[in-house]
């Protein structure tokens, strides 16, 4: 059996997303949808359940008193504060453990970096006609779920791909499907396609380390950069870290400029900060 064999069948036994998850963000595309309509089906998963009460009595929010029920806590908090702490609640008991380890990668970085990047991405949005702002979080944030599962396959291989990297001047992207036969953002298309999301995501996962990425559609172009951007600033580069290079005729094509990414930098320290208490990174 070739590596690509076995890492085909491993995808076959990747864990669903989280039927809840996916029943609430449908119901959030209704903007008439009711807060008892969403705790009908929040209640049923006691993960989603507990991690909207605790960040309802963040003191991200400085409330006056204790938020004790699913139906007080979805009025405070809003639908779209709603979505990211679903699809981030029901995406974390993926990245549990050395879930990067392969990519050396310490403990909670690859987490810390999917989380940086599905923020970076919601902050983009505005500069990409036609992007929305769930599908841009969520992509950015679920961008690198191949790596969870590809890990051990790199760690094998690791010495392999560096030595080609480091002889041919490759990335580490290009050194990984040679070796491997898939890389983590085919493997990350080929999982989000199991778990049903939309078209335009799985493909935004799977190009996001294609040199013409930043040339395709809106939200595939927006997550690619949003990567460039979080790893451009020390965040979860690990072995891979100088795969994609963000240019300055990129910028100028997208009409953004350095200044804009520099703001967008600092405005990311600062959501990164709220992060870490409202979801424990």
């Amino acid at each position: 059996m070739s590596r690509l064999d076995e890492i085909l069948v491993m995808i076959k036994n990747v864990p669903p997303f989280p039927k809840v998850a996916q029943q609430v963000m449908g119901l959030l595309a209704d903007p008439e949808v009711t807060v008892a309509q969403l705790a009908e089906v929040i209640q049923y998963d006691q993960n989603i359940t507990v991690n909207v009460l605790k960040i309802c009595n963040a003191s991200y929010f400085g409330l006056p008193r204790k938020i004790s029920s699913l139906d007080e806590g979805l009025v405070v908090i809003g639908h779209d504060i709603l979505k990211d702490i679903i699809i981030t609640s029901s995406s974390a008991r993926f990245y549990k453990g050395p879930a990067g380890e392969g990519y050396c990668l310490d403990e909670g970085e690859l987490w810390r970096h999917s989380v940086a990047t599905g923020i970076m991405a919601k902050m983009l949005v505005p500069y990409f006609k036609g992007a929305e702002a769930g599908a841009a979080f969520t992509s950015g944030l679920l961008h690198d779920i191949g790596k969870r599962f590809l890990s051990n396959f790199v760690a094998d291989d690791f010495k392999k791909i560096s030595a080609k990297v480091a002889a041919e001047q490759c990335s580490f992207t290009e050194a990984e499907k040679f070796y491997l036969g898939a890389t983590h953002a085919d493997l990350g298309g080929m999982i989000l396609q199991k778990w049903g999301f939309a078209p335009e995501m799985i493909e935004a996962v799977k190009e996001h380390h294609n040199p013409e990425a930043l040339t395709k559609e809106p939200l595939t172009a927006l997550v690619t950069l949003s990567n460039i951007i979080v790893i451009s600033m020390g965040v979860g580069g690990g072995a891979d870290g100088l795969a994609t290079k963000l240019r300055g005729d990129d910028l100028e094509r997208l009409g953004i400029t350095q200044g804009k990414i520099d703001l967008l930098m600092m405005d990311l320290h600062g959501e990164m900060g709220r992060a870490e208490e409202l979801f424990n990174l």
